[in-house]
């Protein structure tokens, strides 16, 4: 199997969730389907399932242009790519035709609240008829290094687990540089943290998801897809009990929007949270070589029309330090993220929504935060650039 052309008949379209049907000529004869529309096969004895998803995060059903830059695949401007995630399915029909033993599952309508992974989810925990599973591996994350170990702050597999697939990554073709990464968001694999020990999402690749500039680097998915028919699934290390629900208390804090594909944010700006203190920085000129520079922050207004009011968002180095929003718009942004909670099934005891930070608090004592600019990944609805004004 040709990995790019794969990649590029897989991408030829979109799929908005409905029209997921229209892949199935494009995959393997003998897929099956299960009793809520996914698409599943069990090849040899394993204790292994890997998901990917058929959907596209559009409402636009249209055809995609490729435009081909060095390694990176991405479209004319006019639509989104759609790695996101054919580069998953493209892995795992790799994997289907090099035998590998697994539990293969492409998911209807992850884009949309996860409602095929949902499903089958809520269905396994009153009849698990796959008991023999132990771990879920999702391919449908971006960049290049990431193994997941927690979603939306809560524990989905444990370090041991992670730090083991990584390295047999990682020995496995040269180049690939995985580690594990806590700052997953939420995809189908997330779903079954109550029922399957280890639970993950791997990166393959793409970046810029959800959006027109979305990209594919296919050079990485070709090295993904020579590694992950080398690996011994069934030998990875598993510990985690899953009955057992732990929340990743520091949540994003201290690393850099876009998880471990990019330097740790303590590193570069100093405390990332104490917006009294920036780091430092130094610009060399003509007078004085290694003089302090105090970052600016970039502040943008925009008018609320609803509530009549000026807006104010001011960000430093990217990250988002303060906002000056109506009362009335925050309300309306707490009811989104209620929204957000019932999608994802999140329960908590309660949580605190200010404008710039969730702070979610659980029964067990346990708190997750999330800045603004972190949830508007979940939630781009809170993202008003397209109404700034300067």
């Amino acid at each position: 199997m040709n990995i790019k052309d794969t990649f590029l008949k897989l991408t030829s379209r979109t799929y908005p969730h409905g029209s997921e049907d229209l892949v199935i000529p494009l995959l393997p004869k003998g897929l099956m389907t299960d009793a809520f529309g996914n698409l599943y096969l069990e090849v040899g004895k394993t204790t292994t399932m890997f998901t990917s998803h058929l959907d596209t995060a559009t409402k636009a059903d249209c055809e995609i242009k490729h435009v081909f830059e060095n390694n990176l695949i991405k479209t004319d401007g006019t639509s989104i790519l759609g790695a996101d995630d054919k580069a998953g399915v493209t892995i795992m029909l790799h994997m289907i035709e090099n035998k590998v033993p697994g539990l293969y599952y492409f998911f209807l309508g992850e884009e949309v609240g996860c409602v095929g992974s949902k499903k089958l989810a809520e269905y396994l925990k009153k009849d698990n008829i796959f008991p023999h599973i132990k771990k879920c591996i999702a391919f449908d994350r971006r960049g290049t290094t990431s193994v997941i170990n927690f979603q939306f702050g809560t524990r989905c597999c444990s370090d041991a687990f992670a730090k083991d697939l990584a390295s047999k990554f990682n020995g496995a073709v040269a180049g690939l540089k995985f580690e594990a990464d806590p700052t997953g968001l939420y995809t189908d694999s997330a779903q079954f943290i109550p029922i399957i020990s280890e639970c993950t999402n791997i990166s393959v690749g793409y970046q810029n998801e959800h959006t027109f500039n979305e990209v594919q680097d296919i050079e990485f998915l070709q090295k993904l897809a020579d590694a992950v028919i080398k690996i011994d699934w069934e030998a990875l290390h598993t510990e985690r009990d899953p009955a057992v629900t732990e929340y990743d208390e520091s949540s994003w804090y201290g690393h850099y929007y876009g998880g471990k594909n990019h330097k740790s944010y303590s590193t570069n700006y100093g405390n990332r949270y104490d917006y009294g203190n920036y780091g430092t920085s130094y610009k060399k000129n003509d007078d004085l070589y290694g003089a302090y520079v105090k970052p600016k922050a970039k502040i943008q207004n925009f008018y609320d029309e609803k509530n009549e009011y000026v807006s104010t968002i001011e960000s430093l180095n990217g990250e988002i330090t303060n906002v000056t929003l109506h009362s009335e718009r925050i309300k309306a942004e707490s009811v989104l993220i209620q929204d957000l909670f019932d999608i994802l099934n999140i329960q908590c005891d309660s949580y605190i929504w200010d404008g710039l930070e969730l702070i979610i608090n659980y029964k067990s004592g346990s708190v997750t935060k999330f800045t603004r600019k972190k949830l508007m990944d979940f939630l781009p609805e809170i993202d008003y650039t397209d109404t700034f004004t300067h």
